[in-house]
Formats: structure tokens, sequence, C-alpha cells
């Protein structure tokens, strides 16, 4: 057995080794092979390389389509040859072509070549003595359309057809440094008279938004930025001191009021079928009553649910801004159309909105009833959300919510505003079919509630390209080519191109979408000889749309102007407190920052104790003084920068988010500034406490209320200026890594003029007056003078401890008041760089 079991084995062996042979000598006939071409094209490189310059310029190694290289003469390149160069350089347009011109670009920087003039001609155009060679670029051309209510408008177009850029013009979101031909109306209104952000939203490709907060909680914080308007408190205090003040409200108001019966049953839970809150028309009222406040209201009456509570649902219309008209008729009936959309068999899911949200102003008193929790309830049921309304939002790619859930969540932000018009770029953009196809049937939801959706996909596939009703078609330069209905199967798009001689039909099957842009390209344009602009200004379709744009470009008759007091849906102070509701939620939930910088605070004040164990106690020489001296200068500075450098990320990552909320209106920089600063104060007053009765005690300072006072003080501010100091840096830098280098080369500034290295009394004159600007020298001034500065115990030199400390340091304890004052001036001065920048600087990329 075991010499037959040794001869299987050696056999088995035998077969491996001679395939393991026979494998590894293909191998080596491939590697030579490909070793071979190798160096054969740097044998014919050299031989190019050789000639003189006049030749090498026009000769080249031209690879074939088998993988052959050969030396060839430019000028006798062939068409082919020629095709197939471009076809190997760049494959797909609309992808290779930047890649293409970065390599001419890396080619060219790799030996310097412009080095010599780029510079000093990069200093004369910034001293404006060159004319500039900017060229303007037309964006978009003669671009004329109507956004039609309650439809879904598709924006397509090639790559460089300028479809971002006329979404922003109509979300009123344009670069300023952009010069803007044409006009944009809103039911006749330019944009100029209102504030955009207040009735459309515009939604971004980008999902940015606070990883620490729950689903839920991203739609309440957006809601109390720009969502529902006053919160009802406000009317109690009105009717309040209206009352106390004898001051009888307008009656139209009141009457108002009363029709919307809301007062009963304004703190009452609204209940569901299981919790009893309030009836079926107080229900109905409150769906009445919710939503953004705007400034046009129709002229259409109330239509009643039945005979005792006239008013309960208000059709109205956007475009005018006018008092309700009734008329001599109290009740108004719903039509079967409508009624059968809102109720019954048909009704659709989500907000099933009849009417504009809207704000009723008379003389200086507004009124708006506010339900956002219900409305947020809503919003989640209309994007599919409810199911995650707990979950952390996460990071991209990390974890939390995926891709697509993280595309219906940044159209439910906006979506809590309530706009009538919504603008989305590129919602679809990568999210695979199934993904994309959710997504737009949240998007088909929000246009069935009454809304107005425009959009643009890059290549949308035959199921999302027949859910839209409108098209927008644009070629390269930014014009028009189709601005009309799809049609049923895209049945108006397609009789359209098909009646242009020279289009090829439809496939049956094919994608019209697809079909359409091949057949509209620039190619096709030459091939064909026309001009695809030419036509659609030529056609009755064009002619139809101008006039329409003609009628509606004006205010109807008797209208008002539109007025907004403020660009914000809320007041500062509600902005304010929003934005410190969701900094909370964001740094409760982070502990990577918040419990790591405590922990880290424990372990450095326990470290720091340990070694300068009660080294405060001994006053006896110079020396106890210059060791006590050097624990509170090490705490400082260590973690000092500590704070300065971990707070650096949390505020750059918070930035980005905070750009794409301010972008829509939510609210301004000053409220998220705000929020930023004060959520700090209360983590690192905690972080004070945890090192002051650490180190105080094991350090073994004097135990007076005094001296502990002053040193928890002063701690605390030096813990807040260096944060403040961090999240400044970030705030005027594009990024949290140039930030880190910027802060870096004041940290050894101030560690040399501290006053610890070299004394006060020490430094030359003409260096002095840095002692003063250097923040770390007031911590030091006020730790020493607080803690030793009154003692007049003599040291083993004969002089008193105060003396010496006056005389050496500079420090006098008759000074602290003002070393405290300069503190909260430094941490304010600090936060208020940290405002103005965020204010004023905007490193967003597109």
């Amino acid at each position: 057995m075991e010499g037959a079991g040794g001869d299987i084995f050696m056999g088995s062996s035998a077969r491996f080794s001679s395939s393991n042979i026979w494998r590894n000598s293909t191998l080596e006939v491939f590697s030579k092979s490909s070793r071979d071409e190798d160096d054969e094209e740097a044998l014919k490189w050299a031989a190019l390389e050789k000639l003189p310059t006049y030749l090498r310029v026009r000769r080249g190694i031209l690879t074939e389509k088998e993988g052959q290289t050969r030396e060839i003469d430019i000028n006798c390149l062939g068409l082919i040859e020629r095709r197939n160069l471009l076809e190997r350089l760049v494959k797909i347009a609309e992808e290779d072509n930047e890649q293409f011109l970065l390599k001419l670009k890396e080619r060219i920087e790799r030996t310097h070549t412009f080095r010599c003039c780029n510079i000093p001609q990069g200093l004369l155009n910034s001293l404006h003595l060159l004319p500039s060679r900017k060229q303007p670029l037309s964006i978009l051309h003669d671009v004329s359309g109507i956004i039609k209510p309650r439809r879904m408008t598709l924006l397509l177009g090639p790559p460089s057809s300028g479809k971002t850029t006329l979404l922003l013009a109509l979300a009123g979101k344009l670069d300023k440094d952009l010069k803007v031909s044409g006009r944009v109306t809103y039911n006749g209104h330019g944009m100029e008279e209102f504030v955009p952000q207040r009735s459309s939203a515009y939604i971004s490709q980008y999902d940015l938004h606070i990883g620490e907060m729950t689903v839920r909680e991203t739609l309440a914080f957006s809601a109390r930025c720009q969502g529902v308007g006053p919160r009802y408190e406000m009317l109690k205090e009105l009717s309040r001191r209206e009352k106390a003040a004898n001051i009888k409200p307008d009656p139209d108001i009141d009457i108002y009021m009363k029709i919307l019966g809301l007062e009963v049953c304004a703190d009452t839970i609204v209940g569901d079928e299981l919790i009893r809150g309030i009836s079926g028309g107080q229900k109905k009222r409150v769906t009445t009553a919710f939503g953004k406040q705007q400034a046009v209201i129709s002229k259409e009456a109330f239509a009643a649910k039945n005979a005792n509570k006239a008013g309960e649902a208000i059709e109205l219309t956007s475009g005018e801004k006018s008092f309700t008209e009734k008329g001599n008729e109290s009740r108004r009936s719903i039509s079967s159309r409508v009624l059968s959309a809102r109720v019954g068999d048909n009704a659709k899911r989500g907000m099933i909105l009849p009417f504009q949200p809207l704000s009723i102003t008379f003389d200086d008193i507004r009124y708006a009833v506010d339900m956002p929790q219900m409305f947020i309830e809503e919003v989640m049921e209309l994007v599919e959300l409810t199911p995650l309304r707990e979950a952390l939002v996460g990071l991209p790619g990390v974890n939390g919510l995926s891709t697509e859930q993280r595309k219906r969540l940044t159209i439910a932000v906006e979506l809590v505003a309530n706009p009538s018009i919504i603008f989305m770029d590129e919602p679809t953009s990568g999210l695979d079919a199934r993904a994309a196809a959710i997504v737009m049937r949240t998007v088909r939801n929000t246009v069935d509630t009454g809304r107005t959706v425009v959009c643009t996909i890059h290549q949308p596939s035959i199921d999302i390209f027949d859910a839209f009703d409108e098209l927008f078609l644009l070629k390269r330069g930014g014009e028009e080519i189709y601005v009309g209905p799809i049609g049923r199967h895209a049945c108006h798009l397609i009789k359209y191109l098909e009646e242009i001689e020279g289009i090829p039909k439809i496939k049956d099957g094919y994608n019209p979408a697809t079909w359409m842009l091949e057949v509209t390209s620039a190619a096709q344009e030459a091939t064909l000889g026309v001009n695809f602009t030419d036509i659609y200004k030529n056609s009755e379709l064009y002619r139809r749309n101008k006039a329409l744009i003609k009628q509606l470009s004006s205010p109807p008759p008797g209208s008002q102007d539109l007025y907004f007091q403020t660009k914000y849906s809320q007041s500062f102070s509600v902005q304010c407190m929003a934005c410190l509701w969701k900094q909370h939620w964001s740094y409760w939930r982070n502990p990577p920052y918040t419990a790591v910088r405590l922990l880290f605070t424990t372990v450095i004040a326990v470290l720091f104790g340990t070694i300068f164990w009660d080294l405060g106690s001994k006053r006896k020489s110079k020396q106890d003084l210059f060791n006590a001296m050097g624990s509170m200068y090490a705490a400082v500075l260590f973690i000092g920068v500590q704070n300065a450098s971990s707070v650096q990320p949390v505020v750059a990552i918070e930035r980005t988010v905070f750009y794409r909320e301010r972008a829509a209106g939510m609210y301004s920089a000053l409220p998220y500034a705000f929020g930023q600063v004060v959520i700090e104060i209360p983590y690192i007053l905690f972080q004070t406490a945890i090192y002051g009765v650490i180190v105080y005690a094991m350090i073994g300072f004097d135990w007076t209320f005094m001296k502990f006072f002053w040193y928890i003080f002063y701690m605390f501010f030096t813990f807040l200026y260096f944060t403040f100091y961090g999240m400044m840096t970030v705030a005027v830098t594009p990024n949290h890594q140039i930030a880190a280098i910027v802060s870096s080369a004041f940290y050894a500034v101030w560690n040399l003029f501290s006053g610890f290295i070299v004394p006060r009394t020490r430094i030359p004159v003409w260096w002095r007056w840095y002692f003063w600007a250097c923040p770390v020298s007031w911590t030091l001034y006020g730790l020493v003078a607080s803690q030793f500065g009154d003692y007049h115990d003599r040291l083993d030199s004969g002089e008193t401890v105060e003396e010496y400390i006056r005389t050496y340091f500079g420090f006098r304890h008759d000074f602290l008041g003002v070393v405290a004052i300069v503190h909260v001036g430094i941490s304010v001065l600090f936060g208020f760089i940290f405002a103005f920048s965020i204010r004023t600087f905007n490193f967003q990329k597109r």
C-alpha cells in the first residue's frame, strides 16, 4: 500500500511538474514576445530622437490596429489612419475629451515649456498691464419657453448645451459674474419683484446632509428654517397682547380665523384611527392651512364640505395678489372632478394640494397656521422615506442611507419648503436602473400633488422618459431644437422630428430619448445640411410658444406687485435657534469628535497631574515656579492645539452642507455661524471642568475660591479661542488640509512669543509688540499671575514670589481684570472672523 501510494503520489507530482513547466514556458513565451515588442518600439523612438529637429517634428511612431508600430511621415498620414488615431484618442467624445486635453496639458507641463513665460505674464495680467485674452463664451443663445404648471418638464441635450445653466437661470441662482440678457418671469412677475427661493426649490445633483441626524430630524430642521411659517405660539402671543392693550382686531382677520376654526384645536394632536384627536372637519381645515407662506392669493371663493362648515377647502390659483371674493353666494360646491381627485377610490398617495400655499397680510398683521409635524410626515410618505424615519443619514459610501435613499432625502428636504416649482439637476446621476426608477416615482408623486417639476437627465431610459409631460431639447451652444409636449409614448416629439426631411424613422422598441439625441446631433446636422434650431424657429410650434410667452409675460390687469418682507422664510432669531438645534444633534451623535475629545482631555489631565505632582504647592526656589509654570504652558499648547486641529475637519464637512442649505434659502450665514460657535461652549465648559478639577488637585495649587475660579476661567477661554481659531482657519481657506498648514505656522510663532521661552522683559523692544498680540502670552499671564502673583513668600534668592513674577516675567496680579477682558475679546474676535469669513468667502465648486 505504501509503495502504491508512493507511486501514485510521484506520478501526480510528475504530472504537476510537467504541467507547471508547460504553463511557465507558455508564460515565458508571451512575456518574451511582449518584451521584444517593447524593445523594438524603444529602438524606433531612439532612432527618431537622433534625427534633426526639423525632421523629428515631422515624423512619428504610429500604432496599428494589430498592435504593431511603424515610423511614418506626418504629412503622408492618410484619412483612414487619421480617423483611427482620433478614435483611439477619443473613443467617446463626452467622456474622453477631457482626458485627452489633460494628457496634452501634462505633456507640456512635464518639460516646463511655458513656465518662464507664464510667470511674468501672469504677474502683468494681475496688474492689468496686458490686454485680456479671455473670450466671451455663449452658454445659452436666444432660449425661450414655458414651464407649464403641474407638469413634469424634461430639460435634455448633449453635454455643453447649457442644461444646468438654464436650470440655474430659471431658479434665480446664476452666478452674478455671468452676463445675462433676457427675462424670466413667474406668472408675469420678474425675478427682481420677489424672492425666487420663496416660490421654487433647486435640487442639486449632490446629496449633502448632516450624517449625524436622522431622516426625520433632517426634514424637521428644513421645515423649521424654510418650511411652514411662524408657529402657533406667535398667534397666541398676538391675541394676548391685543387683549391686554384693548385692541380690536381687523374684522376680516377675525372672520378668516373663525372660518378656519382652528382656535379650539390648535394644541390638540391630530390623531388617527387609533388615537383620538381633532375631528374630520378640523383635519380638513388643517390640510387647508398648512404650507409655506406665499404672496399670491386667488380670487376664487370658498368651497364647503357641509352646510355648517363654510370655507373648509379653498381652491386657489396662482398669479394674482388680491383678497378672496365670495359675492352673494355664501357656499359653493366642489366639482365632481376636483372631489374625485381628493377623496374616494381615486385619491392619490401623498400630499394632494388643490391650491398653492398661501399667506394673507392685512395692514401689519400676518397670520398663518402651522402644522409642521404633520407636514413632515406627509413629505416622508410622499418620497417613501417613512420606514427610514429614524435611520441616521450617515456618510456617503461609508454608512447610513444608500445613494438612492440620500437622493430621495435631498428631494424631501426641499419639499418641506412647499415650493410651487422644483428644479432638479440630474436626479438619477450615480444610480442604477432600479434606484433611478424609485427616485423618478417619487418625483412623479410630487407632480401629482399639483407642483411643477423641471429635470435635467443625461440619458433617460424609456420608462423614465415616458413619465415626462413636456420636453425642452437643446443642442450644443445652448440653442433650442424642440420645446413642447412629448405625448404618449413620445408621439408628438416623434411626429415633429420625422417630418424633417432626412430624419430616419424610429425603430420599434427603440428609446425615443436616445433616438432623438442621435438624429439631432451636430454630425447629423452636417450630414443633412440643415440647422435644427432654424427649423424649430420657423415652425408653428415656435410661433404658438412665443405668442403664449408674450401673453403670460405680463401680470393680469388689476393685480398688485408681489412683496416679501424678508429674503428668508423665518426671522433671524428662528434661524439661529434652528441652526443651534441642528448643531446640537450633529455634535451629540458625533462621538468620534465630542467623546474622543473628552476622553483625550481626561487622559492628558491624569498624565500631567502625575508628571507635575504637587509642584504647585512648592514656592521655595525659582525652579519651583518654572516647574509650575511649565505645567500651565504644556497644557495650554497641548490641549489647545488638539482642540483647534480636531475641530477643523468637522467644520469643513459642515460647511459643505451649509453651502447647499444657504443656496436653498433655508437660512443666512450668520445663524449658521451662531449655531456653530455656541454649540462648542457647553462641550468646552465640560472639557475645562474635567481638566481643571483633575490637574488643579493633583498639581497642588491652593484651594481658594478666587484662585480656582481664575484657573477655570482662563483655561475655559483658552480652549475656547483655540477651538474658534481652528474654525476660523477653515472659514478662510478652501479645505481643512490647507487650514491645518496655515494654523500650524502660527502655533510656532505663538510658542516663541508666549513668554515662557523668552520672558517679555527679555524680548527685544522691536518685537515686544507681538507679545501683546499673542493669545498664548495672555493665557500664561493670567494663569501665573492668578496663582503666584499675590504670594509674598521669600525665595532662596531673597526676593518674594510676587516681586520675582513682576520683575522677571512682567506679570502683575492687579492686572487680572484686563487679562480676563482680553481673553473674552480674543474669543469673540476669532468667532467674529469665522462668521464674517463664512458669510463672505465661498469656496464651493460646481
